[in-house]
């Protein structure tokens, strides 16, 4: 999940034991990843899979968009457990927390499409890279990740990469109360279930000052996150890992931020906390280029 809460989920749904010949209640072990493990035991005990005060997005909208899906549940809707941002063809940006105790062999990523259903084509993944300093100096710090893929997909005008923020641009982004735009498969409201049709809600920028003001969040947001929304929109559960974006400056669609945490959803006060892109191209740029690159182990 994207917050750090305990989501009550109801709405049992009736499924096939075919289903789960791949992943049963006896096979199956705890990752860390509290994403990852929410998605495994809803899909294990029959219960139905948040993007706030959002509407669905237009077909082929956000074409960079991925979803990251539990390897061994062919329900697509129930195998994800988190989102991404397409980098290059072959590699996928996401946050760092969804992947923790993750394998590769684990899971797989999905593109091209704004509908979570069976007929999705599935990319393998070789490889997932965890910002070495993730969860550090504070929780959720560094909460960036790179997932590579075995095989590079194709794109075109319904998958396509996006561009990284860079700090020239910050300045003509990050301004209270500038609107950025948020994206994902999550429920659509606090405790409710994920849904099938990709959604978006705009939010605006929040500053430092009022993210870290004591009746907000404090000194638990650091200079590496970015908030952003207000009452009535946010990200939510299920919507982890997935694009904060922004089309200024000049109408160019940049990645501004990776859904990270926050204290529920779209509560007065209680801004969505993103990963501030800006602050990673560098470690990105290392990783894609094959150098070294500081990685969790």
């Amino acid at each position: 999940m994207k917050k750090a809460i305990i989501v009550l989920l109801g709405v049992a749904l009736g499924f096939c034991s075919a289903q789960a010949q791949e992943l049963t209640k006896e096979n199956f072990k705890p990752t860390g990843s509290q994403d990852y493990d929410e998605a495994v035991n809803r899909f294990l005990n029959g219960i139905e899979p948040k993007i706030v005060g959002g509407k669905k997005a237009a077909d082929g909208a956000y074409p960079w968009q991925v979803t990251l899906l539990v390897k061994g549940i062919p329900n697509t809707h129930q195998a994800h457990f988190c989102g991404g941002s397409i980098y290059n063809s072959q590699r996928i940006v996401t946050a760092a927390h969804c992947l923790i105790g993750v394998s590769p062999n684990q899971f797989e990523v999905a593109a091209g499409t704004n509908i979570l259903n069976q007929t999705v084509k599935r990319h393998k993944v070789a490889r997932r890279i965890i910002h070495a300093d993730y969860g550090k100096a504070k929780r959720f710090d560094s909460d960036i990740a790179l997932v590579q893929l075995a095989e590079p997909m194709k794109l075109n005008d319904r998958q396509m990469a996006i561009a990284l923020l860079t700090s020239d641009q910050e300045g003509q982004v990050y301004v209270d109360p500038n609107d950025l735009i948020v994206t994902g498969w999550g429920a659509t409201e606090e405790g409710g279930s994920k849904v099938r049709d990709l959604r978006e809600v705009t939010v605006p920028f929040v500053s430092a000052k009022r993210c870290t003001d004591p009746l907000s969040y404090g000194d638990r947001v650091t200079d590496k996150m970015v908030c952003a929304g207000e009452p009535q929109k946010d990200s939510c559960q299920g919507d982890s890992g997935g694009p904060l974006i922004t089309v200024a400056p000049k109408d160019k669609v940049r990645l501004a931020g990776i859904v990270s945490w926050g204290d529920g959803c779209a509560r007065p006060g209680k801004y969505g906390i993103y990963t501030r892109v800006r602050a990673f191209t560098g470690w990105v740029a290392a990783c894609v280029s094959g150098a070294a690159c500081s990685e969790l182990k």
